[in-house]
């Protein structure tokens, strides 16, 4: 239980008061920033003279250079959470479950921001605000053990890799295939400046 949440007493205190305010503050602001980070795709495009939209050199080495912190970051942020919130989750299964969101949440980011919105917001605000506010936080003793399993979990290479290569995958499917090829024929694509195509007439089909 967090330290406001464990006492008898029936007293009400500014101080206890105050320090939930300030924690959930903290933490709704750090999962805030997290989930609107990861609904969208992170090249960056550059509108040319000629009107097309591309992504520039720099900009692709910029985006392989941060793409593996980010998605470390965000992996963390949700393991550590599952890890530290009170759960029947084993170590084992926090690391399939964070991994998945994120995954799942980067391949909607390049196909429907409105759904990886969703996804991504839904477990960390939840689960934020169930530990903050009902204090479902493993004992210490519970931690210690759970974290215990998590640096002797064997994590193969495949599953490893699986998260940046979906995320590759995604990013360049959504720039070869919508970006310069589904644009081009007035579709809208996810993240694009623009809804459609301009200079081509709109398609009543869009991608979900």
């Amino acid at each position: 239980m967090l330290p406001w949440l464990s006492t008898t007493s029936l007293t009400v205190n500014a101080p206890d008061v105050i320090a939930l305010s300030l924690t959930i503050l903290i933490a709704m602001f750090v999962a805030v920033t997290g989930y609107r980070a990861i609904q969208r795709p992170r090249i960056v495009l550059t509108h040319m003279p000629d009107g097309e939209w591309r992504a520039s050199r720099r900009d692709v080495i910029q985006y392989l250079i941060s793409i593996p912190f980010l998605l470390t970051a965000w992996n963390m942020f949700l393991l550590l959470i599952l890890l530290s919130g009170n759960n029947w989750l084993s170590a084992r299964d926090s690391l399939i479950v964070a991994d998945s969101v994120i995954i799942a949440a980067r391949i909607l980011a390049h196909v429907s921001p409105e759904r990886s919105h969703e996804l991504a917001k839904s477990v960390p605000l939840t689960l934020v605000t169930l530990l903050l506010i009902s204090g479902g936080v493993r004992t210490p003793k519970e931690i210690v053990a759970i974290f215990d399993q998590w640096t002797h979990a064997d994590i193969s290479g495949p599953a490893q890799a699986v998260m940046y290569v979906c995320e590759l995958g995604a990013a360049a499917l959504w720039y070869w295939l919508g970006v310069r090829y589904l644009w081009h024929r007035g579709y809208r694509v996810p993240g694009m400046p623009v809804p459609t195509n301009p200079r081509r007439p709109s398609r009543t089909t869009e991608l979900p």
